[in-house]
């Protein structure tokens, strides 16, 4: 459907709510309360009917092309396609000028959005007894509903996770119908809008609006969505990317870069740390992702749904249940529990019984300590000064074989011959006069030559040219230092939070209070600087943004840095200003609810004992573990982005080489004295007016 964006017009209102309609059968329904909107419409309980909903669109009436594709849904609804659909069943009018106004579609309660089932936060929260293996049923039976669009010829088209709802039972239908892709007689009613994320490569950055969609199209986002429940919110696309630039979850897909795909040369990607991988799944399974997210252009072969449906109902015959942890259910023809490995290297726990903490063995925490004292911090990928050497003028080469002497060559020799008779004065007047005459005679040549000019010219253009290069060189390689120290200091701070937390996890058998303080005041800390002063001005009476700027200025810019102290220090911040601010800083702190990311709180080590202990010591290993497996992807990603830059500064450089080569090549073809006096117009004239001095001066000394 169009977007639309005016009032309801022409709709009797009373109090903000719609008092009445008209159905297509010429039935009154009264609307009650509003129980959700959108970007489209409102909508309404139905009064006495308790299973029925009206939507009412936000623009009406409902003209042309909108108002003929909904009365061909209300006649294309089948008792298939409601058992899987909040699918329209009769048109609304407006009581007085019987316009179109919406639609009567099937009220569905008691089921929560799809994301709210496989994020881990919200299943917690909303889905508490849901395992692996359920959202494995849920994904099954989200494709047998698109099974069921299909082979009715209806596309979803927009294919995202807020127009699926879930129930308790894993049972799934579609909300929003009214923008999928129908067929009626010899006319197709497009779907205009669409979701990037589940956008298949082929429509990436295209107009949607008057795409014709196709149900290969839709099961590029089943499979995002069969994704999206198996690995437990992640997306297919999302992970490390080993090439050039910023890969976006957009650029990924248009580029087929199928993040956890075995084939690894090809996409360039890795899947983020403490994730499932593909072959923690059947084979035939993960053969279907790469089918779909893999497809070449110009073939349409991704999986049917009916794929995804006999595939998943044969994984849901083949699970068992950890041995470790009764919350942990996997594939069972894998070797281990793939959550355990998720846990055991860090990453979090999905899945808990009824939302508290998996269940700890010794063995478990034994496994634990054994791979922390296996831990080794990586190195940090150096750089040293020679990778980023800046070309210089190169020395030229000797001539093997002198060639015919120019005019040029032979003036500047004649000005060397006559230099050296004016240093000669001494023995004779005549050598004077003679090698004044020839100095002068030679220098004028080369100073008004065109060949002299010429060979001038060419040194000073090259030259000036490779100072440029090596300019623009020197500014590159300057950032590129700042960049690899930059990248150097995140690096050494998160290893000294490494050896903070396994110093907190040593400590923890005696000092477990005093561990969690500290984490108290970090977290404290955190949660103080997230309040800038900037943003909270209405709350500090007095505060300008002048004020504020002139606070930045001097460090001062959250509550976390008001501190009466340097407060004081701050020029034209009067005494009640500085009251204002430690007052606003007391109200943030107030504000502030301490959260154990270990499940571990200051009661618990009053009356927990051994056991706070030891969630706090799985809880901390695991979070060791994370933060080095995080430590070696940093380092790993530092030393390919500083390859990255020293590649791109070695292409840069090319430039500069060939200027030095080609100075040092046109310079080599120059004979010595030549090159020596023909340097510049003043080398020419101080040598012309230096030598008679010179010997002049020698002449009168010793003559």
């Amino acid at each position: 459907m169009t977007r639309r964006s005016s009032s309801h017009a022409g709709l009797p209102m009373k109090s903000g709510v719609l008092i009445e309609v008209i159905d297509s059968n010429g039935q009154t329904l009264l609307l009650e309360e509003l129980i959700g909107k959108g970007g489209e419409g409102s909508v309404f309980v139905v009064d006495g009917q308790p299973t029925l909903a009206a939507k009412i669109y936000h623009q009406t009436p409902i003209l042309g092309a909108d108002a003929t594709k909904l009365a061909a849904m209300v006649a294309s609804r089948t008792s298939d396609i409601e058992a899987i659909a909040a699918w329209p069943r009769s048109l609304l009018y407006s009581p007085q000028k019987r316009e179109p106004c919406g639609i009567v579609v099937p009220r569905i309660s008691d089921a929560r959005h799809m994301h709210e089932l496989y994020g881990t936060s919200n299943r917690r929260r909303h889905f508490p007894h849901v395992r692996w293996h359920h959202l494995v049923l849920a994904a099954r039976n989200v494709a047998a509903a698109f099974d069921t669009m299909h082979s009715a010829g209806i596309v979803v088209g927009d294919v995202n996770q807020g127009n699926l709802l879930v129930d308790e039972t894993m049972r799934v239908r579609f909300i929003d119908c009214d923008s999928f892709q129908i067929q009626s007689g010899d006319d197709t009613f497009l779907c205009p809008v669409g979701t990037p994320h589940f956008t298949p490569p082929e429509l990436q950055n295209k107009k949607l609006r008057d795409t014709p969609r196709t149900p290969d199209h839709d099961r590029f986002g089943l499979a995002v969505l069969m994704f999206h429940l198996m690995f437990v919110g992640r997306h297919p696309f999302a992970g490390r990317y080993f090439g050039d630039g910023e890969q976006t979850i957009e650029r990924a897909i248009a580029e087929r870069r199928f993040a956890f795909s075995k084939n690894r040369a090809a996409t360039l990607m890795e899947p983020p740390p403490a994730s499932l991988r593909l072959e923690d799944l059947p084979g035939p399974v993960g053969e279907l992702f790469e089918r779909a997210f893999r497809q070449p252009d110009g073939v349409s072969n991704r999986p049917a749904a009916r794929e995804w449906v006999e595939q998943l109902d044969l994984l849901l015959k083949s699970r068992q249940g950890c041995t470790f942890d009764p919350a942990h259910v996997f594939y069972s023809r894998l070797g281990q529990c793939p959550w355990c490995r998720i846990e055991d290297e860090g990453g979090p726990a999905f899945f808990v019984l009824d939302g508290a903490a998996s269940i700890i063995s010794p063995q478990r925490l034994d496994h634990l300590e054994s791979k922390l004292r296996k831990l080794t911090i990586p190195s940090f990928p150096t750089m040293t000064p020679q990778q980023l050497k800046i070309p210089q003028p190169i020395a030229p080469k000797q001539l093997e074989k002198p060639g015919r002497m120019s005019k040029v060559d032979m003036a500047a020799g004649v000005m060397v011959a006559s230099m050296a008779l004016c240093l000669a004065a001494p023995l004779s007047i005549w050598a004077l006069a003679v090698g004044a005459v020839g100095v002068v005679g030679s220098g004028s040549f080369l100073l008004a030559s065109k060949a002299s000019k010429a060979r001038r010219r060419e040194h000073d253009d090259l030259t000036n040219q490779l100072a440029v290069e090596q300019n623009k060189l020197q500014r590159r390689a300057q950032a590129t230092i700042a960049a690899h120290r930059k990248r150097q200091a995140a690096f050494q701070t998160s290893v000294d939070e490494l050896k903070a937390d396994a110093d907190h996890y040593q400590a923890a058998d005696s000092q477990l209070q005093d561990v969690l303080v500290v984490y108290r005041q970090s977290q404290q800390s955190r949660f103080l600087a997230s309040h800038l002063i900037q943003d909270s001005g209405a709350q500090i009476p007095g505060m300008t943004p002048a004020l504020a700027a002139v606070l930045q200025s001097y460090g001062i810019e959250n509550a976390a840095d008001v501190d009466h102290i340097k407060l004081l220090g701050v020029p034209m911040l009067h005494q009640g200003l500085v009251l204002e601010l430690t007052t606003w800083r007391d109200r943030i702190e107030r504000q502030f609810v301490f959260k154990s990311e270990h499940g571990v709180n200051f009661n618990d080590t009053d009356v927990g004992g051994k056991a706070a202990v030891t969630r706090f010591k799985v809880s901390q290993a695991r979070r060791i573990l994370m933060a080095s497996r995080q430590l070696d992807s940093l380092a790993a990603a530092s030393g390919d982005q500083l390859q990255r830059e020293l590649a791109h500064f070695d292409r840069v450089a090319a430039p500069a080489r060939d200027l030095a080569k080609q100075l040092r090549d046109s310079q080599s073809n120059r004979r010595e004295w030549e090159r020596l006096l023909n340097r510049s117009p003043w080398t020419i004239l101080g040598a012309a007016f230096a030598a008679p001095f010179i010997g002049g001066l020698l002449y009168l000394m010793f003559g």
